[in-house]
């Protein structure tokens, strides 16, 4: 009936919508055959009309035959688990082994029995058809036998516990390790933020843009500007991708992006928090509906301890990053154009970067900080250095700043002292 009123319907409402089904199913088949049709899902795989390589068109002869007889469905290996599944739901709190062997012996057939009375091998199960010696010896041997099955069952689900155990462990040492690098990395964008690195209003960003060379050198400082502002500020509601469908954003679009969202969106009135947000699963914040147990105030503790745990952890990873030469905060805390070497340079303290042959023969690079106490040419400048990196006697001594070096971890590489 059912089927009957779907094709040729006789009811008025049914009738009347005829016409605008049609036009619905036509949609949805369309739209249903370009998702299987799409060859980034494993549906194409299987179609003849997407040329997919399992389909039937795009098969052989041979394929085909030995297929014959074979079954389309892996039910008959899903059916163990569905009976497991079942006798677990019916009887609670039985052991695994017995509900698997209760749905493999009923899969089985083991303990069908022929309830008409019907004459001929096969109707009854394979136990039910032994000798009774036999029924006899194998209970018998059942019995005996179930404890050592149940003790190694037992050891069994305690080394799958622990594996499982350590599996979650280890994910959450991965995640909490990921999460403490990005801390890391976030506070450097904080402190970014209050460098000579960001770009504060409009007029300066298009400036500095423009004094940068290449478009390479353009997109990357801008994507550290919506770094500092996504990733170090936690404004992720200001992020942009760096990519759409395979194509990289120009060096422009993000500057517009910048300028005409992220800048205004400052300029809001946005908490500048003073460091950064920790990223870690915690409680939820719920409404209290009388007095405040033990046992959350006891959360509540181990939560802000491992919070300080967590980034005096994220502190101490961003130290060994540094001290590994992987990273290194005071670089990016410099402006991405080097400052012009004039008068307004006199008192600028600075750090240049210098190597020193050990007596083992090994060559060490160490920055050394000084002031700037006058301007000799547009490149040439006098330093006057830190006691600390006094040798020779020499406290003043007439250095190159070149364009070149700014900022690099090159011998006489250059930068602000911060």
């Amino acid at each position: 009936m059912l089927k009957a009123e779907l094709f040729y319907p006789s009811r008025k409402e049914n009738v009347a919508t005829r016409e605008t089904v049609q036009k619905m199913a036509v949609e949805m088949a369309s739209c249903f055959l370009k998702e299987l049709r799409d060859p980034k899902k494993a549906t194409s795989d299987y179609l003849t009309s997407s040329e997919g390589k399992f389909s039937w068109g795009f098969t052989t002869e041979e394929e085909h035959n030995a297929l014959i007889g074979k079954s389309a469905t892996n039910d008959s290996a899903e059916s163990p688990f569905a009976m497991l599944t079942q006798q677990m739901q019916q009887f609670g709190r039985i052991l695994g082994i017995h509900a698997a062997a209760v749905g493999q012996a009923k899969m089985n057939g083991d303990f069908k029995r022929d309830l008409q009375g019907k004459v001929g091998v096969g109707r009854n199960g394979a136990f039910l058809r032994l000798p009774k010696e036999m029924k006899e010896s194998l209970l018998r041997l059942a019995v005996n036998i179930a404890p050592d099955v149940r003790g190694r069952e037992r050891a069994a689900l305690d080394r799958q516990r622990e594996s499982k155990k350590f599996k979650m462990e280890t994910l959450r040492k991965k995640k909490l390790l990921a999460a403490q690098y990005e801390y890391a990395a976030a506070l450097t964008f904080i402190e970014m933020y209050h460098s000579d690195a960001c770009w504060k209003d409009a007029i300066i960003a298009r400036r500095k843009f423009d004094a940068l060379g290449s478009d390479t050198a353009k997109r990357e400082a801008v994507k550290d500007q919506i770094r500092i502002r996504v990733n170090g500020l936690g404004w992720k509601d200001v992020h942009h991708a760096w990519s759409l469908k395979g194509v990289d954003y120009t060096a422009n679009q993000l500057l517009q992006h910048l300028l005409m969202k992220i800048i205004p969106a400052q300029d809001d009135g946005r908490v500048i928090p003073e460091t950064p947000r920790v990223n870690l699963p915690s409680r939820k914040n719920m409404q209290q509906l009388g007095t405040r147990t033990l046992d959350v105030d006891d959360l509540d503790l181990r939560k802000d301890e491992e919070m300080e745990q967590f980034e005096r952890g994220g502190r101490e990873l961003r130290e060994e990053m540094e001290d590994d030469g992987l990273t290194d905060r005071y670089e990016k805390l410099q402006d991405k154009t080097r400052p012009k070497v004039d008068e307004t340079m006199i008192d600028v303290r600075i750090e240049q970067l210098w190597e020193y042959t050990e007596e083992d023969g090994s060559v060490v690079k160490q920055w050394c900080s000084g002031v700037v106490v006058g301007v000799k040419t547009q490149n040439r400048v006098l330093i006057q250095w830190d006691k600390e990196h006094i040798q020779d006697g020499l406290e003043i001594t007439q250095q190159k700043l070149l364009v070149s070096k700014w900022n690099k971890h090159v011998c006489e590489g250059w930068r602000k002292y911060v």
